[in-house]
Formats: C-alpha cells, sequence, structure tokens
C-alpha cells in the first residue's frame, strides 16, 4: 500500500497549483503548529469539525496544510491555510500532520483557501481583506483584481465594517442571520436614526432590502415638503438658535421666562405679517 506522503503528492496536482514558492509535503508535529492570529476566520462550525475529524481517522489525510517558518521559535510552524484540519486533527487524537511550506504571499494563500474551503461571513471577509490590504499596501483596485471581485463589490464589502460594533455583535449571535445584501445596504444608509430604526426591524428578523429603500424614499419625500429651506444665512442662524429652545420643557421655565418668550414670538410673527 502506496504510503500517505505518496498518496498525497500523487493527489497534490489537483487541489495545489504548481509554483516555485511551494516545497514538497513533509511530517510535522500538531505541537509545532499553531494558527495565524491574522486569520479572517475567527469561529468554526463545531458539527462541521467532528464530521471532519471523523473523515480523517476513517480516510487519513488527503491534503497537506499549508504553512509558513514561525519567526520566534526554530522548528515551529504557522497556519498559512488548513486550521480546520489542524483543529479536527486534534479532536481525533492525531499526533502529526503532512504540511507544505509556503513562505510568501501566505496571507492572500490564507484567506483564498478559505473562502474556497468554508464560506466566511461577510464581516470575516471584509475584516480579512482590510487586512490584506494594509500589510501589502494595496489599492481597492488592485485588490478587488487580486480577490477576482469587482471594485463596487469589494467597496461594499469593506462599508459593512463601519456598522457599529454593538450591532456586528448582536448580528453574529442573532437567531435571524442576515443576508450579506442586506448588511450591504445597511452600511450604506447615512441618516443615523433612519439606521437605528434599521437594526432593531434587522435583529428582529423584520427587514429587507424593500423595506429600507422604501423607508428612505418617505424620508426624502418628506424633507422635499418641508416649507422652509435654509436659503437664507439669516433663515440658518434663527433656526440653529431656535433648536436649543425645543429640547426645553415649559414647565422647566419660570414665569417671568414664559411670559418673555410669549413677547418675541409675538414680534417675529409680527415681522412676517402673521399677526396683527
Amino acid at each position: 500500500m502506496a504510503s500517505m506522503e505518496g498518496r498525497v503528492n500523487d493527489l497534490g496536482g489537483s487541489f495545489i497549483a504548481s509554483s516555485s514558492e511551494i516545497n514538497h509535503s513533509f511530517e510535522v508535529s500538531l505541537e509545532k503548529i499553531q494558527p495565524d492570529v491574522g486569520q479572517a476566520r475567527k469561529r468554526f462550525d463545531e458539527n462541521a469539525l467532528r464530521d471532519l475529524a471523523s473523515s480523517l481517522s476513517e480516510h487519513g489525510q488527503l491534503m497537506p496544510v499549508l504553512v509558513r517558518p514561525n519567526p520566534e521559535k526554530r522548528g515551529h510552524w504557522i497556519l498559512v491555510a488548513g486550521e480546520r484540519r489542524w483543529r479536527a486533527a486534534a479532536q481525533a487524537g492525531i499526533k502529526t500532520l503532512l504540511a507544505i511550506e509556503r513562505s510568501s504571499e501566505h496571507q492572500v494563500a490564507s484567506l483564498i483557501e478559505n473562502i474556497q474551503r468554508e464560506d466566511l461571513s461577510l464581516l470575516e471577509e471584509a475584516r480579512g481583506i482590510k487586512e490584506l490590504i494594509a500589510l501589502n499596501g494595496w489599492s481597492q483596485r488592485e485588490a478587488a483584481k487580486r480577490l477576482s471581485k469587482s471594485v463596487s463589490d469589494l467597496n461594499g464589502m469593506l462599508g459593512v465594517l463601519k456598522l457599529p460594533s454593538s450591532f456586528v455583535e448582536s448580528v453574529l449571535k442573532s437567531e435571524h442571520p442576515l443576508p450579506r445584501n442586506l448588511l450591504i445596504e445597511l452600511a450604506r444608509v447615512q441618516d443615523t436614526e433612519k439606521q437605528n430604526q434599521f437594526f432593531a426591524l434587522a435583529l428582529a428578523g423584520d427587514l429587507t432590502i424593500q423595506k429600507i429603500r422604501q423607508g428612505l424614499r418617505l424620508t426624502a419625500e418628506s424633507h422635499k415638503k418641508e416649507p422652509y429651506q435654509q436659503n437664507s444665512p439669516r433663515v440658518a442662524t434663527l433656526t440653529k438658535a431656535f433648536a436649543k429652545w425645543e429640547s426645553v420643557v415649559p414647565q422647566m421655565l419660570e414665569k417671568k421666562d414664559r411670559v418673555e418668550l410669549r413677547r418675541i414670538a409675538h414680534s417675529i410673527l409680527k415681522r412676517l405679517g402673521e399677526e396683527e
């Protein structure tokens, strides 16, 4: 029977592109491998890991993990791609894994491998892409090209990172997972008050893209119907001054203050011709 390494090398061409940056596979102890702290994926499906552990026990390892040297520990390695296999092997009690060293562009290999092998959430993918851009000094256009995405899609994904962290954490724990396109649409809402209303609907599982667009359209239409336009600097100054009074509760004012305010209001209306 062919050795495990022989079987892997026979299959290698099916999984890993030929490159001078990639060496032959070798066996390494699990204890000498550690995950990359910069890895995009932070959460792993426990049921999927158990299934993979069972498969490794029954069929062995059919694909090596990708690693790079650990600069802080001689003879130790950091995972570039294959953290699910590494975790599953530990669950299965497997002591060693077949690995292939890849010393350059390991961040790109790691992100792409995760996207292809198991779907990342939009937030995890966006965080990973942002880190890639920062580490490599890419423009968004270059990042889009390297990751086979359109620039508009990439911009939409990165926009999700601007959502409030409290909302993001609630989404991750919610019983109503939000579709990718809905999160992207939410991130594009500029009106904070409206965005908060949409957040509440989203966490209740009652938000659609149609509701977002309808809500924004109604808000825009109501603004068009406002009778006063702040075109004049004088009007803008008066409006700003009046806004400070809107939050004042009348009962908090002394009687003499209320009398004075009525006198001022009467004077303003008279000047506008609204009152004789």
